[in-house]
Order: structure tokens, then sequence, then C-alpha cells
């Protein structure tokens, strides 16, 4: 795996600088942690990703996330969970939620993810449906534009469509959700097109403290039809 100099450590800190200098010009509302484990079944891939959301009381909120992989072991076979992490990727993301009425919201976000020999540029925008008090529905939208390192490698261009929908049950929330991809490489299956589903349980244990757990249907490999389950297990703590 490429090991990263100081230098470029220090130009992805001067990339993210400009969050703390907004977050400090502005009044706070609420700081959260999203600690998360994500392992996928025929990969035998193991990820942890954390993730620092500081979010502003005119509804604008600010996040930095590290996603860190697994090394290999000494044989070539997938590394243990939580074994020799590095650096897979760092993210910075804008987001702001805007409601409209009593039942409708409007949420966008940009999204800046700094990975290994790419990097990547995605605006998005969701709009929520309260149907009631207990139930929700999410459409979405996403451009993702990914640049590569390597010389004479084409962007690739992702659009996706999203639908979500939320149950409350008690302190136990269910969620679904669907994405649809189409982009202008090859990505599942030998075609342009790929999509996901995935079913996500959150149970508020505190009024501060959230465990949840994910279970998606995701892709393998861009040139078969072979799918995998990707789990995720992980909790969100606000200060």
């Amino acid at each position: 795996m490429k090991k990263l100099s100081a230098g470029h450590h220090k130009k992805a800190l001067r990339r993210y600088s400009f969050i703390g200098l907004v977050i400090a010009s502005s009044t706070t509302q609420a700081l959260e942690l999203d600690y998360q484990h994500q392992y996928s079944e025929v990969e035998r891939e193991h990820k942890d990703k954390v993730m620092l959301t500081q979010a502003l009381d005119n509804g604008l909120a600010f996040s930095f996330e590290a996603v860190m992989s697994t090394a290999p072991d000494s044989d070539g076979q997938p590394g243990k969970a939580f074994s020799r992490l590095t650096k897979d990727e760092l993210k910075a993301k804008v987001k702001y939620s805007h409601k409209l009425g009593a039942k409708w919201k409007v949420k966008p976000k940009f999204t800046y993810a700094d990975g290994k020999d790419k990097k990547s540029y995605k605006p998005s925008l969701k709009v929520s449906y309260a149907i009631t008090d207990k139930f929700s529905i999410t459409p979405g939208y996403y451009h993702k534009l990914t640049r590569y390192d390597e010389e004479g490698k084409a962007d690739k261009h992702d659009d996706a469509l999203e639908l979500g929908a939320k149950y409350k049950f008690g302190l136990l929330s269910v969620g679904v959700g669907r994405k649809q991809i189409y982009s202008n490489q090859i990505v599942f299956d030998g075609t342009r097109q790929n999509y996901s589903n995935k079913l996500l349980f959150e149970y508020k244990l505190t009024n501060y403290l959230t465990p949840y757990l994910e279970v998606a249907d995701v892709y393998v490999d861009k040139n078969t039809d072979q799918r995998q389950a990707r789990y995720r297990v992980g909790f969100s703590y606000e200060f």
C-alpha cells in the first residue's frame, strides 16, 4: 500500500482548515462523534471509520471523516479486523438542513474525498418528507466526479438516484434504502449501471448515544454480476 509523505498530510490538513475557521466564527449547536466498523463478506475486507460533525445554529454542519483499512497479511490474505490499520481515505463534508413547513426538509451536501491515488467531489441533494410523526421518506440525487492520480486515466462520473424510508418504533428506528447508479465507465457486470440496497437499525439508547447496525447488498467486481453483503456496526454520540 502506498505510503503517504509528510508533505501530503500537511496539504490535506490545510485543505480542511477552512472548516475550523467557519466553525470558530459561528455559534455552535452540537458536536457528534460517529464510529463505524465495516465488513464485506466476499472480499473479507475490514474498514473502520471515525467522523466528527459540528452543527451550527443556522442549519449548517461540517464533518471530517477518516477511513482506515487493514493491511493484507504476509501471505496475501485479507487482514484481520483492527490489525495494521492504514489510511484509506479522508473526507470533508459541508451540509445544510432547511425546514420547509412542518413536514419538508431540504438537505444539500458537498463531500470532498482524498483517497489512495484518487480524489472525488460529490454534490448531493436530499428532500425529506414526514408522512406522519413516525414515518418519513427521503428521495435524493448526487453527482460524483472521481479524478485519478494516474496520468492518462479518464475521470469517472457517477449519477445516482436514491430513495430512503424510515419508521420509528419508540426508541428503535428502522430504515430502508435503494440506490441506482449510472456511470460513464463500467461499474457492475460489464455495464455502466449499478445498484445497492440497505437495511438500517438505530436504537436511541440514551439522549446522547445511538448504536446502529446496517446490512447492505453491494457489488463485488465491476466485470461480474456477483453480489455480497456489507455489514456496518457502530454508534453516534452527541456531546
